[in-house]
């Protein structure tokens, strides 16, 4: 057997399990057809087995360092299924949490502040602030105004089954009466920011809006030949879109605005690509097809694949977590974890405290995490 094999062979043979009887993902090295452009040991070596790969993201922990993620709080949210979920602050001294659902109202939730001498994992406390319904339609995407710095995000967009994108102050107790960023031609199931651009999607649709304004004007429509848009995300001067025919495409985001071919993957997965993310220059990709996928920011190219990701089962959201690790939530109930830069599986055990299908996660940018699940759910994690 190859050096190669026996790497492969030692690598399966030493993975860990994940929660409750599930087993160890498949993973599928890629054969170097001629060389990315990518400084990684990964990129000048597409076949080192995945375990062996460095971590190209530069935070990821080693392993000897690993910890397992801490359940703050378990409850029950919404009285129907979580569509949405958004960490608005995660300061050390205040943490605050939206989330949307069928049930088609929109709550924002306010942890106790964690400096206070009783404060502890196990009792700290979260409070509802406000619940509203906005337009009673209930609402599929949150961004936070990327113009705002830090934690002090001023204002939220809202996309909703209404086909519009409303936009939200917390802790108001309603909307904006003035923003209503109609025109689209369906549900607006991904909303994402760039500079002054803010990009939401409809059916096949992407539509870019000027938030230099106190009203967003709407500036830019790409129509898709095939395929409704689930899910964009941005990341050095692109926007990516992921549809429900297992397509990735990617557009370039110039100076003024204006928006150009960047690149295509029509058969990115087998099934209904659920959400894209961009992580320093790799984007990331999961899909109903149980896979998840790294791909070259810059040409679309395939880094590493891991097949079986949820034994099997359909992955229906995804997050980058603070901690320097990609989180992914399925059908099998858990949250689970894998490295940036390599996709290596977390030696801590998955996250597991969900019924139902894990439906929405997000992460804040110093240590939490939040997960939602189809019965109405939330469980907020420290990671």
């Amino acid at each position: 057997m190859s050096l190669a094999g026996r790497q492969l062979a030692s690598q399966r043979a030493t993975l860990r399990g994940f929660g409750q009887k599930a087993s160890a993902p498949h993973f599928r090295p890629l054969t170097c057809r001629r060389q990315l452009s990518l400084k990684a040991p990964l990129a000048r070596n597409c076949t080192t087995d995945a375990r062996l790969a460095q971590d190209t993201s530069g935070t990821a922990p080693s392993k000897h360092h690993e910890k397992e993620a801490i359940l703050l709080q378990r409850y029950k949210a919404h009285d129907a299924a979580i569509t949405a979920t958004l960490v608005l602050k995660d300061a050390g001294d205040t943490k605050e949490v939206v989330t949307a659902s069928l049930d088609k109202s929109l709550a924002l939730w306010r942890l106790q502040d964690e400096s206070l001498p009783d404060a502890t994992p196990s009792t700290s406390g979260v409070s509802e602030v406000v619940r509203l319904s906005p337009d009673v339609a209930p609402i599929f995407s949150l961004v936070a105004d990327s113009h705002a710095l830090g934690d002090s995000h001023n204002q939220v967009f809202c996309g909703n089954l209404a086909k519009s994108v409303v936009a939200w102050e917390p802790p108001d107790s309603q909307l904006i009466p003035k923003v209503h960023l109609n025109s689209h031609t369906g549900w607006v199931r991904g909303l994402a920011t760039s500079r002054r651009w803010l990009f939401s999607c409809s059916c096949n649709f992407l539509c870019q809006w000027d938030m230099a304004r106190a009203v967003p004007r709407k500036v830019n429509e790409v129509k898709l030949f095939t395929g409704d848009i689930q899910g964009l995300c941005t990341g050095r001067d692109k926007v990516f879109a992921c549809t429900s025919k297992g397509a990735i495409r990617a557009w370039n985001i110039g100076k003024k605005g204006e928006l150009s071919e960047a690149g295509a993957r029509e058969k990115a997965h087998k099934d209904r690509v659920t959400a894209i993310l961009w992580h320093k220059n790799f984007l990331y990709s999961v899909s109903y097809d149980g896979c998840i996928k790294m791909w070259d920011g810059t040409n679309l190219e395939l880094v590493m694949e891991v097949k079986k990701a949820h034994d099997g089962q359909r992955i229906q959201c995804g997050a980058i977590g603070p901690d320097g690790f990609l989180y992914t939530g399925g059908d099998d109930k858990l949250v689970r974890r894998w490295r940036l830069g390599s996709l290596v599986p977390s030696e801590a055990d998955a996250l597991f405290c969900h019924n139902y299908n894990v439906r929405s996660l997000s992460a804040g940018r110093r240590d939490l995490l939040v997960s939602g699940d189809s019965s109405g759910e939330i469980a907020i994690w420290q990671v």
